[in-house]
């Protein structure tokens, strides 16, 4: 079974200089989108470009599961795991940040330079590019898209990534057809980690419209990337076809089809049966896909971090001694093994940064597994007869797992927990509302990747994921300075300080890091450049096998 660990990312501003030259979902309900499954006929004798070993037969098409519809695939508005898979496959990011480098092989820059202040960012188009209506891609583009970014009304989930350390929105202008400046009033030494998540929309097809999230447009989108729109059937399919134009030469496979299949179990005898040929698995269903014939585990670096927020909504939860007791009751490596089977799939977690995120802290103090200091914290303040209610997703096994250890254990401290499993789109209807009271405990994760800067979104006041609705003003700070300070010893102090104070505060119990399966059936390959970091991919890479 193939084994394909990626490298640690260190993502360093002098590195990025060097190369440059220097995750509440928004969207319109799927089942109001246009039912339709009729898919084109590929093209007789169609050649696969490159010296890929790609098939050059006919139907050279490849069928992936999601495991739900998608809520968007506007890139401004995308938060879900679903969406974000999919949508990848027709917009192209301005670049990607690989091994701490910047990669503009699936990017629409040829080049953005920073100014020494990091407060002027030149972006620079690669030419001849196009969206897939033939329309050409320009600096108008990206001055409309972070026009759009910043505009509240627009309500883009994505929005902070365009203001400064001091609250000030980012300009945008033209210089040319295919250059652009973004500049900031101050020091903005993230932002690239920010721009790399940021994607460029078409300024012809969305210029005027009022709701951006919510629009019709949404649901046949004209996007950069590999593959175009070509149908979709709510429950059953999204369907995308190869778009010769594409930046990079036109994508090995001629289609690609993402069928939507809620049951994992369903999944994998799909994939048994060959009528999907890949999807993402979890850890309790290794074993079973392990067992199947022509199919290959990849293995990888999920950068995702598996956490449960303490909502300060609740007077008792408000209260760090009550939080810390939670933490202490806990045994993260029992939890893992409970949730994952074994902590070969997952490991555990202190810190909200993961170990590839610049200046990760691995010495944090380890609030885990002292039942007795629990109950010392407990009585001290005061707190008993304790009862709270834990939200999760049932759309992920390891959650249940995870909720039900949590009870267990929690009980014997003398707090009960009472379970609240919600199917996927409501628990995040439920989360994304902030300064909810609707629940206590949640179980959530995130993937967000090397870039410090935009771990802030998990835990700052006003925050759109900040499901432990926090508020401490120093935290606030700290965060914002990050921002202003150039890479170096202070800004690794100012995110240190941050790892301490959200540990030592246990504003978010951390749980842990979770190794990712991606299994792929031997009729295709090309994977390892599929994936380029995390949850980051370039499907123009995969091929069929002759």
């Amino acid at each position: 079974m193939k084994k394909k660990l990626l490298k640690s990312l260190s993502l360093t501003t002098a590195m990025i200089l060097g190369v440059m030259s220097l995750s509440a979902c928004g969207g319109a309900p799927a089942s109001d989108t246009p039912d339709s499954t009729a898919e084109p006929a590929a093209e007789e004798g169609q050649e696969t470009p490159g010296d890929t070993g790609a098939s050059a037969a006919s139907d050279n098409s490849i069928v992936i599961r999601v495991s739900a519809d998608p809520l968007n695939i506007n890139p401004l508005y995308v938060t879900d795991l679903n969406s974000f898979t999919i949508m990848q496959s027709m917009y192209s990011p301005f670049f990607e940040i690989v091994d701490g480098e910047v990669y503009y092989g699936n990017g629409l820059l040829e080049s953005v330079e920073a100014n020494e202040a990091s407060t002027q960012f030149t972006l620079k188009l690669k030419e001849g590019l196009t969206w897939h209506d033939g329309e050409p891609i320009t600096a108008d583009d990206i001055v409309f898209s972070m026009t759009t970014l910043l505009d509240e009304a627009q309500a883009v989930p994505y929005s902070t990534y365009g203001y400064d350390s001091e609250g000030n929105a980012a300009v945008t202008e033209k210089v040319d057809d295919l250059t652009a400046t973004i500049t900031f009033q101050t020091a903005n030494t993230g932002f690239l980690g920010s721009l790399s998540q940021i994607y460029c929309i078409p300024m012809h097809i969305y210029d005027g419209v009022s709701n951006i999230g919510e629009s019709e447009l949404n649901f046949e989108p004209v996007g950069s990337g590999p593959y175009k729109y070509v149908s979709y059937a709510s429950g059953q399919s999204y369907v995308v076809e190869r778009f010769d134009d594409y930046l990079g030469g036109a994508p090995n496979l001629d289609r690609i089809t993402f069928r939507i299949i809620k049951d994992t179990n369903t999944a994998i005898a799909a994939l048994q049966s060959g009528d999907i040929d890949a999807l993402n698995i979890g850890s309790d269903d290794y074993a079973a896909v392990d067992a199947i014939e022509n199919v290959t585990i990849n293995h990888y670096n999920s950068g995702q971090v598996n956490a449960m927020g303490m909502n300060e909504m609740n007077a008792d939860l408000a209260r760090a001694e009550v939080r810390q007791a939670i933490a202490y009751a806990l045994n993260k490596e029992e939890l893992i093994t409970f949730a994952y089977n074994s902590t070969d799939f997952a490991q555990p977690a202190y810190s909200v940064l993961t170990p590839d995120t610049l200046y990760y802290d691995d010495s944090l103090t380890q609030y885990d597994n002292d039942p007795e200091k629990a109950k010392e914290l407990l009585a001290s303040a005061g707190a008993s007869n304790l009862s709270f209610n834990l939200l999760y997703s049932t759309a992920a096994d390891e959650m249940e797992k995870e909720a039900l250890y949590v009870q267990s254990k929690l009980a014997e401290v003398g707090i009960t927990v009472e379970l609240n499993p919600q199917e996927d789109s409501v628990y995040k209807n439920t989360v994304k509302e902030m300064g909810s009271s609707a629940y206590d405990l949640v179980l959530q994760n995130w993937e967000l990747g090397a870039e410090p800067s935009l771990y802030g979104d998990i835990i700052q006041s006003g925050s759109r994921s900040n499901t432990s609705n926090v508020k401490d003003s120093e935290l606030d700070a700290l965060w914002l300075k990050g921002l202003s300070v150039p890479d170096g010893a202070e800004r690794e102090g100012i995110y240190k300080e941050i790892q301490n104070r959200i540990n030592d505060n246990q504003y978010i119990y951390t749980i842990s890091y979770s190794n990712g399966f991606y299994a792929m059936s031997d009729d295709f390959g090309g994977f390892d450049d599929f994936l380029l970091q995390t949850i980051y991919l370039d499907y123009s890479k995969l091929y069929a096998v002759d």
